[in-house]
């Protein structure tokens, strides 16, 4: 989540959409926006959040920049071998 505040705070103009995986995620107030225009679904959570396979990111991005949005596109380029080597360096 921080990596997404970050990335949102310097461009809160776009609806972010960032790659988890094989997947592309909206949070917060771009879920709200998913959810209102491209009919996505709420994921469970403790926040507003919604997302869809990465092949769908050209029919979802053109839709939104059709509507008048922005759209910034985050990838993801850690691998899960540097996440964990980053998560255990964290803890000490």
């Amino acid at each position: 989540m921080r990596q997404w505040w970050d990335m949102k705070c310097q461009h809160f103009d776009c609806v972010l959409f960032f790659k988890v995986g094989k997947f592309y995620e909206l949070y917060h107030m771009d879920a709200v926006i998913g959810f209102n225009e491209l009919n996505l679904m709420y994921m469970k959570g403790d926040h507003a959040h919604s997302g869809f396979p990465e092949i769908a990111y050209g029919r979802f991005s053109s839709s939104l920049i059709e509507k008048g949005y922005k759209v910034a596109r985050v990838e993801q380029t850690e691998t899960p071998d540097m996440m964990a080597n980053r998560c255990k360096n964290s803890e000490l």
